[in-house]
């Protein structure tokens, strides 16, 4: 096992130093998330409804074209890939058919190539990406985009939930906050800063459901975000329990693909409407659900193309590859960027009644994860973070037989040794607990019929996919 020795301190402290531990690490996000030009982008967006199309248009191929000047010109790898390009004739979304698509291979292969020259990368923001269909990779941000960010999704995702960055909420996430063999509560801390209660996703069941549900009450949380798969898990486990519904202004889910069954449990138990929110961690797009069910496109954040798998643009209705181009990222610029997931625009006519003039995204396909179930009956939803530790490892996949027991498919990488797979292993279990993990080095990860590679596949509930999985476990193993 791979030894973290901040995790470890972090795992001997007593919980109430944990908590101050959150604390004083939100006073320090708190100054790079809103600082200056936070506010003032939130009286910038304060005013979206009234945007006329021409205006939002505008703004989007101005800063398309500073996007794009600035990468043939300052960023290393554009420079050298498009000098035979006439890129200085794109004026607007349409022209960007000219311009090769960018792999998330190439940005792994030589990060720093994709920085604009002269920007210092200790100065910038340093992210990961999840890795669910893939190696993770980073992508950096300049300060001023991370305001921007938060300020968008607080008046473009919060605000339409009816919800803010100051009321009280609960969070369900990714993180290990408290250790995978746990066996008492409290499965939770809480940031008094922000009065955020941050739920471990890896300790829901049944069992621990009326304890999640106590803490919520006890911290008075008003509204929950995060994985959809981990708050459908808990909203269901209290239910088949019998606890009490627990009333939440509202819900806001992302990460993950929101499922119908998923949606109907956590609507029934938290009494309030369940959102659905799209992005990633590069900071390429992002979609908001309205009131009607309808998922907005956010122009600010970034361009979005649907394309075929001959390159041209899908017609409304049609599910494609999405591609996107970043125009608030002016430090990693990333241009034509497959993103790996799938969609298609909404073939409707009428302007939706929630008064959202913005484009409707729909079909969003390729990131449906089967939860993990553990010998003790708990459902983990999402494990992408711990493919962070796997720069070695191309692709990566769980695939489980029976509660208690799955095998890690690994595609190797560049540089890859089984120790990579077993730092995944470890990891995995330390957020889990007691689980049979058995690796499995593979030429090829299996994939959906849209070309994705699910992070957890429960056999059980893929009938029609055991039978190509056991030819895979027959013969490759390690």
């Amino acid at each position: 096992m791979v030894y973290d020795w901040k995790m470890e301190l972090y795992w001997r402290i007593p919980v109430r130093l944990q908590e101050l531990s959150l604390s004083l690490y939100s006073r320090r996000l708190d100054k790079t998330y809103y600082g200056d030009g936070y506010e003032e982008c939130k009286q910038w967006l304060n005013g979206w409804k009234s945007w006329t199309s021409s205006y939002v248009e505008g703004w989007k191929s101005d800063q398309l074209q500073y996007i794009v000047e600035l990468a043939a010109k300052h960023v290393p790898y554009y420079r050298n890939n498009w000098q035979d390009l006439a890129w200085k004739s794109i004026r607007s979304e349409k022209d960007l058919q000219i311009l090769p698509l960018l792999e998330k291979q190439s940005i792994r292969q030589n990060e720093h190539s994709f920085i604009v020259e002269g920007k210092n990368p200790k100065s910038l923001w340093v992210g990961q990406t999840s890795g669910t269909t893939g190696t993770s990779l980073r992508f950096f941000w300049p300060i001023s985009m991370v305001r921007k960010w938060w300020a968008i999704y607080e008046v473009m995702c919060r605000y339409v939930a009816g919800v803010a960055q100051e009321i009280p909420r609960a969070m369900i996430g990714g993180r290990p906050i408290v250790r995978g063999d746990s066996n008492n509560p409290p499965y939770w801390r809480f940031n008094q800063r922000w009065r955020q209660l941050y739920l471990s996703s890896y300790h829901v069941s049944t069992k621990n459901a009326p304890e999640y549900v106590k803490a919520l009450r006890k911290y008075g949380s008003l509204w929950m975000a995060g994985y959809g798969s981990s708050i459908a898990a808990l909203a269901e486990s209290a239910l088949d329990a019998g606890i009490e519904s627990f009333p939440l202004k509202s819900v806001i889910v992302s990460g993950d693909t929101l499922l119908a069954g998923m949606r109907v449990s956590i609507e029934k138990f938290f009494q309030c409407k369940c959102y659905d929110q799209y992005g990633q961690s590069e900071g390429t797009a992002m979609a908001m659900e309205c009131d009607y069910g309808r998922m907005h496109i956010i122009p600010m954040v970034g361009i979005v193309e649907i394309l075929r798998e001959d390159g041209t643009p899908c017609d409304k209705g049609e599910v494609g590859e999405m591609v996107v181009t970043s125009l608030l990222n002016d430090a990693m610029p990333l241009v034509r960027y497959r993103i790996g997931d799938y969609g298609a625009w909404a073939d409707e006519v009428d302007i939706c009644p929630c008064g959202n003039k913005n484009p409707v995204i729909t079909n969003l396909e390729g990131r449906v994860d089967d939860y993990l179930i553990t010998l003790d009956g708990r459902k983990i939803g999402r494990l992408s973070t711990a493919m962070k530790r796997s720069p070695n490892i191309h692709t990566a996949q769980i695939v489980q037989d029976i509660p208690g027991h799955a095998y890690l498919l690994v595609r190797p990488g560049d540089g890859y040794q089984t120790s990579h797979a077993k730092i995944v292993c470890d990891d995995i279990i330390e957020r889990i607990g007691k689980f049979d993990l058995e690796i499995v080095e593979v030429a090829e990860v299996p994939k959906t019929p849209q070309g994705k590679v699910a992070l957890v596949v429960r056999l059980e509930d893929r009938p029609l996919m055991k039978e190509k999985y056991k030819f895979i476990l027959k013969n490759n193993f390690v």
